[in-house]
């Protein structure tokens, strides 16, 4: 009998010693390959956990506070997928005889070439009505709490406005036959060449109004896209032009002041929600990404207002987690004033896992390690995705919050964020993509 007692505990010592090492040796493996990176003089942060066992392998500063760039668009979609439905809303409406009177709710999706099929615009112009076209539902600025305002000719930064059209951008081209074009062709009406000037090397909008300045020589086949600034005028313009060209509309669209929407006005819904989310995650599309909150917010009979559906998913669906651990003030990232922790990305990821319940789907709308979207070109080490992940990136910041499968099969939640480097990006990028390889490999 004292002999099955001392093997008895004998065993159990040896199994305790054993899990106690392979814990050290887990730790160990990762702090010796943070020691074997190139580039490790900033502020980085990370956690790894093991999603089955709901256990965290491994954490460095992982309540410390960072810019979070694009990885806020996480939070965007799981806002998303609490007060969206399966479809985006274009506007409210209702119908009085001969006339359509419309509500824009931020439809971003609205005449956007990356969505092909349009049914928000086809019932406009298969109405056969007059239309309306109600003004002043958002109040707020055209560009979000924190951003660079010297950013407004780049195309990542686009104004934002209740009626988005065409993506709220025109692709200037230089073609081979020497004559400047814009697409969509319409935009054209509202733009106007001022002149040439030779120093610069790109074309450059005025930041008040549309008109550009155009390099002295600009290649064949040169591109560019550039922001479009809106009024009311132009939005009653463009949507005017785009509804005559059909020929199934032949009245101009007339602008109203803001009034409120009647309670039996009706929703007009355009593109399929996660096709959005998906081109928003998997390209980082800031355009995309603002449009939505403003959208969200009017779904849930708020005002047109970014702050208030903020709020709202604050108050409803991150009540677990405390509101000092995080800064959320737009719907992009574009502002250094969103701070994430790597354990704030965690959880993230897991109230993502559980609300979608369904793994194939969920890493399919995110960018796909040598595959898809920004991480098209990394990881390329397998053939198959084993990283599914956002990305983050503003200048001296470069972040990936997402899901990794490691090569024995078993599935990761991982927080990678570099903060405040003066190294190229790109040497950051082939860090995180050398540390992250490695526990594939040995995970």
């Amino acid at each position: 009998m004292i002999r099955v007692i001392y093997f008895f505990f004998l065993c159990a010592f040896i199994t305790a010693c054993t899990a106690k090492k392979s814990v050290t040796t887990s730790k160990q493996q990762i702090d010796h390959q943070f020691d074997l990176l190139a580039q490790k003089n900033h502020h980085i942060g990370f956690v790894l956990k093991d999603l089955e066992k709901n256990q965290v392998v491994y954490e460095l500063n992982a309540d410390k506070p960072f810019t979070a760039a694009s990885t806020t668009k996480l939070l965007n979609f799981y806002a998303g997928l609490h007060f969206l439905a399966d479809s985006v809303p274009s506007f409210q409406y209702t119908i009085k005889g001969d006339s359509l009177m419309i509500w824009p709710m931020a439809d971003p999706t609205f005449l956007n070439p990356d969505f092909k099929d349009q049914p928000a615009f086809d019932f406009l112009k298969n109405s056969g009505k007059n239309i309306y076209l109600v003004s002043g539902r958002y109040k707020g600025e055209k560009f979000g709490k924190g951003w660079f305002w010297d950013d407004y000719n780049e195309s990542y930064q686009v104004e934002i406005t209740d009626f988005p059209m065409y993506k709220n951008m025109v692709i200037c081209s230089q073609n081979t036959d020497g004559t400047f074009s814009m697409l969509p062709d319409l935009a054209s009406l509202y733009y106007s060449e001022k002149g040439v000037q030779k120093s610069l090397k790109s074309i450059k909008r005025n930041l008040y109004n549309n008109n550009i300045l155009v390099p002295e020589q600009l290649n064949p086949g040169y591109k560019q896209l550039i922001p479009i600034s809106f009024n009311n005028n132009i939005k009653e313009s463009l949507l005017t032009d785009t509804l005559l060209a059909t020929g199934l509309i032949t009245s101009s669209v007339s602008t109203l002041p803001w009034r409120p929407v009647p309670a039996d006005a009706k929703i007009i819904y355009n593109a399929k929600a996660d096709s959005v989310y998906k081109k928003m995650l998997q390209s980082s599309d800031n355009f995309l990404a603002e449009q939505l909150l403003l959208n969200y917010a009017t779904q849930q009979q708020l005002n047109m207002d970014a702050n208030l559906i903020i709020q709202k998913a604050q108050q409803e669906l991150f009540t677990d987690i405390a509101k000092n651990s995080y800064s959320w003030v737009d719907g992009s990232g574009l502002s250094r004033l969103n701070l994430i922790s790597p354990a704030f990305g965690i959880k993230i990821l897991e109230k993502l896992r559980q609300k979608v319940s369904n793994d194939d789907k969920l890493f399919d709308l995110l960018a796909a390690g040598n595959k898809t979207g920004t991480l098209k070109n990394m990881f390329k080490t397998s053939a198959n995705s084993f990283v599914f992940a956002k990305s983050g990136s503003l200048s001296n910041n470069y972040n990936l919050v997402g899901y990794l499968i490691g090569k024995s099969g078993k599935k990761y939640a991982f927080s990678y964020l570099n903060n405040n480097f003066i190294a190229p990006v790109s040497a950051v990028r082939t860090d995180v993509e050398q540390l992250l390889t490695f526990i594939h490999l040995n995970y």
